[in-house]
């Protein structure tokens, strides 16, 4: 039964009146190799839909969280109403609208969760090696501003992904990695060829101008721990998905 132990929550989104949370593996419905709380479209329908109900019930979003066809670029969809899945290609959903839940999956990926709480707009980014060196999280940026927001009013957090024990790339990845943001190469281990996906993020995060104490990251490494998180890499194809999901709460 999926409860409170079985989600991370962002301590920093919380304080500013932000909903936003991470959860795990651990829950109840999908059976093996997608257990038990997946969200990925691997698994079968009724076992993720059983799960957003868990989730619904649990971890305090009013309806289904806003999610899209997620594929490593930089797309971004605005959300309004109830949720669902979207075939829409999009790893940038925003919405300014209270209790619109916005959701991006993830499985060795980096989940970054944004938020403007004066201007009342969050974001969720899925930022995989491609999109970070597309600059997804930039372009995340760039559009609530375009909206609204202040650089300085924006807070950020960083969710579990593969870390730097585990991520072994190829050479295209760590030129386009070392190439995507000033600072990014001190990053790269060589022999064997490693990144830190996340702090590569968090550098694109503060060359944005976010201020370093509005930024919170979970060290958390999907592969390193197969008890609590699905890891592409380490599943390959027979891994679920977790969740990443922010919400701006109706005032109660």
């Amino acid at each position: 039964m999926l409860d409170a132990g079985d989600i991370i929550h962002s301590q920093l989104l919380a304080e500013q009146g932000i909903q936003a949370f991470f959860t795990t593996r651990t829950g109840d419905a999908s059976k093996a190799p997608y257990d038990s709380l997946n969200f990925g479209a691997d698994g079968k329908a009724e076992h993720v839909a059983a799960n957003i109900a868990r989730l619904i019930a649990c971890a305090g979003p009013t309806t289904p969280p806003h999610q899209a066809r997620q594929v490593h670029q930089c797309g971004s969809m605005w959300c309004v109403g109830s949720g669902g899945m979207h075939q829409t290609a999009a790893d940038i959903l925003l919405t300014r609208c209270m209790d619109v839940p916005v959701a991006v999956r993830t499985a060795d990926c980096l989940p970054v969760l944004l938020a403007d709480p004066v201007a009342g707009m969050v974001a969720a980014v899925h930022a995989g090696w491609r999109g970070t060196t597309a600059g997804v999280v930039i372009a995340a940026i760039n559009e609530m501003l375009r909206r609204g927001a202040h650089i300085e009013d924006l807070f950020a957090s960083l969710g579990p992904c593969i870390g730097p024990c585990c991520f072994h790339i190829g050479e295209e990845a760590a030129t386009a990695l070392t190439n995507c943001v000033e600072g990014a190469a001190y990053y790269i281990q060589h022999h064997p060829l490693r990144a830190d996906l996340a702090a590569i993020n968090h550098l694109q995060l503060r060359m944005s101008g976010i201020p370093e104490q509005h930024i919170e990251r979970c060290r958390l490494c999907t592969m390193c721990d197969p008890q609590r998180f699905f890891s592409h890499r380490r599943d390959a194809r027979r891994s679920g998905r977790q969740l990443a999901v922010v919400a701006i709460p109706s005032a109660t």
